[in-house]
């Protein structure tokens, strides 16, 4: 379930994870493709280095390189307004089927599995885009991105659960919280709680990717831990410490996925991530319906299919796909910036949907706390090597990017 969005000085993703059903992507700088391109080539020959060629060309060409000004602009406003509405509306629909009735559906890990498979459409809809784009036969694009599965390991079974499987238990980690989250407290309290990812994130850069100490970002995971600690001391909200505790579990568990996945997985194309979510996807639907299983027999979770509220429940896992494929296809058309601010929005946006639709009281302190979050997520989302701020403590003498490309 993993999502992708912003970079850091390592070019690691840091959109975070949402609602019953999101997807992370790994970006690609130029630096990484040209690195790991020749030093490819020198072992493998001219295959590697084509498919490197194609990453530079495919995943991180920018589109306002062909389009002018005034359809850029409207673009970049399309897929900002896509990202938070999709991602708002996945999140109120989620909330909507758990509220429906809990006396015969109260399934909130049965919802994730349900929505978790439609992540099985991820690489056919990229194939076709693909195809659209660069019309290739159908046969060379798979045929591209199965060589190149796995740390070009290629695609088969046993390569498909060495990959994946950890990650299916992370998916699991960072979503299962989230919808337990909304059985106890409003979207807009879980979606501000869950923008600490990306503080969350950078942390873990630090520790496992060997990432740049930057006091701006330091700060950013003060203000992002600040805020949930002034939300959940809101009284006047009725907030339950448990649903806070869900939120944030799921929050951490989402940056564990994202930083996961750079460690183990490595730079990876949007090929590469259609792939394995499709792959994730599939092992979801062969193995993640035993605990659902398990926890409808022993009544941890009531479901009565007869009076589940289908409704909502394919409009979450509709919104949560389009989310996710907004989110992929956006980040290798656009600026990652750009897919960051839409995830911003959508937390003023679930905050008015609550107001007006579910009587929710905009207090001074949960108003505080979101604006402190928010600025967290600002301050982390920054490309202060490219606007010339230096805020690093030190640096080390090789980004994480490169020490894990020299791995491969």
């Amino acid at each position: 379930m993993p999502c992708p969005a912003a970079s850091n000085d390592s070019d690691f993703p840091l959109l975070p994870m949402t609602g019953g059903s999101t997807y992370n992507s790994t970006t690609v700088s130029h630096r990484d493709v040209e690195h790991e391109g020749s030093f490819k080539a020198s072992i493998h020959g001219n295959f590697d280095d084509d498919v490197a060629f194609r990453r530079k060309t495919m995943d991180e060409q920018n589109i306002a390189e062909k389009k002018s000004t005034p359809v850029v602009i409207f673009i970049n406003f399309a897929i900002v307004a896509l990202v938070a509405i999709t991602w708002c509306l996945s999140t109120q629909f989620s909330k909507t089927a758990l509220n429906f009735d809990k006396k015969n559906f109260n399934a909130p890990y049965f919802m994730m599995w349900f929505n978790t498979n439609l992540m099985l459409l991820c690489f056919p809809a990229y194939i076709i885009v693909d195809k659209i784009r660069s019309r290739r036969s159908v046969g060379d694009i798979v045929g591209e991105t199965f060589r190149t599965f796995g740390k070009k390991k290629g695609f088969s079974i046993r390569n498909m659960f060495v990959y994946v499987t950890p990650f299916v238990f992370f998916w699991v980690g960072a979503n299962y919280p989230y919808v337990r989250a909304l059985l106890l407290i409003t979207p807009s309290v879980a979606t501000s709680i869950s923008a600490c990812n990306a503080a969350f994130v950078y942390i873990l850069a630090i520790i496992l990717l060997g990432d740049t100490f930057n006091i701006f970002k330091i700060f950013s995971v003060v203000l992002a831990i600040g805020g949930v600690v002034v939300i959940s001391m809101d009284n006047e909200l009725k907030i339950e410490w448990l649903g806070i505790l869900f939120a944030f579990l799921s929050a951490f568990m989402a940056a564990v996925y994202k930083v996961s996945f750079k460690k183990i997985i490595g730079n990876a194309s949007l090929g590469d991530v259609s792939l394995f979510m499709t792959c994730l996807g599939f092992l979801n639907l062969t193995i993640n319906w035993i605990p659902s299983l398990i926890l409808a027999l022993t009544g941890v979770e009531t479901l009565h299919f007869a009076y589940a509220p289908w409704g909502p429940m394919v409009g979450a896992a509709l919104l949560s796909m389009a989310f996710n494929f907004t989110i992929n296809f956006g980040i290798a058309l656009l600026n990652p910036l750009v897919i960051s601010v839409g995830m911003l929005l959508g937390i003023p946006l679930n905050t008015l949907i609550d107001i007006i639709f579910r009587n929710l009281d905009a207090t001074p302190l949960f108003i505080i706390g979101t604006c402190l979050i928010c600025l967290s997520f600002l301050l982390i989302i920054i490309p202060y090597d490219k606007l010339g701020i230096n805020g690093n403590c030190w640096k080390n003498n090789k980004t994480s990017a490169e020490e894990i490309c020299e791995k491969m």
